[in-house]
């Protein structure tokens, strides 16, 4: 089973994940990690090195990011393994919401690849849809 971190400016990530929980209606398998806002840089390295040391090394992870760019894409992008730990920036409740709810028969290259197609699309301008 792959690993979900939630890691946003605030305390986004936990109400992210309460959001899916309530949606499914069942706990689900994600750590938030919410970065408030007044750390210095040490401090949020350290934060998300702890989180990481209490994985099970054998486990592949997948961090969601909730802005490219802001400071939990920026201190989590040197973590990124090739097919063992990966970072989604651009967090939304699709592609959260996808990831919670697929099975373990997907490789982690799909599970990936299917967050990212599942936040995309999820973006739509009502008055083109609507029209």
């Amino acid at each position: 089973m792959t690993e979900i971190l939630v890691i946003t400016h605030g305390n986004l990530a936990k109400e992210m994940i309460k959001i899916v929980e309530d949606i499914v209606e069942e706990p689900v398998k994600a750590t938030p990690v919410c970065f408030d806002l007044d750390l210095k840089q040490s401090d949020y390295t350290r934060k998300i090195t702890d989180v990481l040391d209490a994985i099970d090394p054998g486990r592949q992870v997948i961090i969601l990011t909730d802005l490219f760019g802001g400071t939990p894409s920026n201190i989590t992008f040197p973590f990124v393994k090739k097919d063992k730990l990966e970072v989604i920036t651009g967090l939304n409740l699709s592609m959260l919401l996808y990831l919670l709810t697929q099975s373990d028969d997907k490789s982690f290259q799909e599970l990936c690849e299917g967050a990212k197609k599942a936040g995309k699309d999820a973006i739509v301008i009502a008055g083109q849809f609507l029209s």
